[in-house]
């Protein structure tokens, strides 16, 4: 981990929304499992780490996370918890360029929430967010090899309902990047009012 100017230890962060359901869990682990059978190479993202980033830090130190936190707290604290559908899959950047395999999540809550973390942020210096597109990343391919069987698999999945969630809290991450892959440490959780 680098410091920063003031000499502290910094840490890479974002902010999330996670998906904790079993039986959300089990399906996308089984999409998962399809997508890996059509042997395009790809790292699937595992299943305590799925989450949709709602705002994507990058490296800060203990008084930024402190002064985000307490930024955050007031706003966040005024949402009510809701629920959120997973349906249909997708990739990004491009068909000839698929890097990121997600499934869409679909509720109005998460636009405002998101655009409520990016304006409070914006006066802490931070970028807002161009074009936030509500998914969850399940899978990050590394070449295009088999890449005609991955998207009949992603095909047959486009308008495929996983089911739904009662997303009840925002969670501040903490990320270490090791060579078997990130882990996500959760700082500091964000209760929503129950409905």
């Amino acid at each position: 981990m680098g410091e920063d100017a003031c000499g502290e230890e910094e840490m890479r962060s974002f902010i999330s929304m996670d998906i904790t359901s079993k039986e959300l869990l089990d399906k996308i682990k089984s999409f998962q499992t399809n997508l890996k059978n059509s042997a395009c190479p790809m790292k699937v993202v595992e299943r305590e780490n799925l989450h949709l980033t709602l705002k994507f830090l990058g490296e800060i130190g203990e008084s930024s996370y402190k002064r985000i936190v307490e930024s955050l707290s007031p706003s966040l604290s005024e949402f009510s918890s809701f629920e959120v559908n997973l349906k249909g899959t997708g990739f990004f950047p491009s068909i000839s360029d698929l890097r990121v395999i997600w499934i869409g999540m679909g509720a109005p809550e998460i636009v405002y929430i998101q655009k409520d973390i990016d304006e409070t942020l914006k006066t802490m210096g931070f970028k807002e967010d161009r074009k936030f597109v509500p998914h969850l990343t399940v899978s990050r391919v590394k070449s295009s090899l088999n890449k005609k069987s991955l998207l009949n698999v992603l095909d047959e999945y486009k308008d495929y309902e996983f089911g739904s969630q009662q997303i009840t809290s925002i969670n501040f991450k903490k990320s270490t990047l090791t060579p078997q892959g990130p882990i996500y440490e959760t700082l500091k959780e964000f209760k929503l009012k129950s409905v």
